[in-house]
């Protein structure tokens, strides 16, 4: 199944919501992830009511086999964004099952 482009989610999203201008859609969308962006970044974490959490976590430091050189290396900190779906979202995919 090939996933839908990203004019075509946002026209599908400007149906949805009953706006007629795609333009308004996507301004909303890249104003979404600019303030996601910038609340995980000052706070770490950032709830969206009905559909989920995103989160900043910090992997550990870690050694592993560099198969190049055959040598142990180290892979410094590294973050990382995830996302917690909400218990509606969670049941919402369990019916479709």
């Amino acid at each position: 199944m090939k996933p839908i482009s990203p004019d075509e989610f946002f026209k599908q999203v400007a149906v949805n919501s009953g706006m007629s201008d795609m333009r308004t859609v996507k301004d909303i969308y890249y104003g979404m992830i600019k303030t996601i962006s910038r609340e995980i970044k000052g706070k770490g974490v950032v709830n969206l009511p009905d559909w989920g959490k995103f989160y900043l976590t910090v992997y550990k430091e870690r050694n592993f086999l560099d198969v190049s050189t055959g040598k142990m290396a180290k892979l410094p900190p590294r973050p990382a964004v995830k996302f917690t779906p909400d218990i509606k979202v969670k049941k919402y995919f369990q019916a479709l099952l």
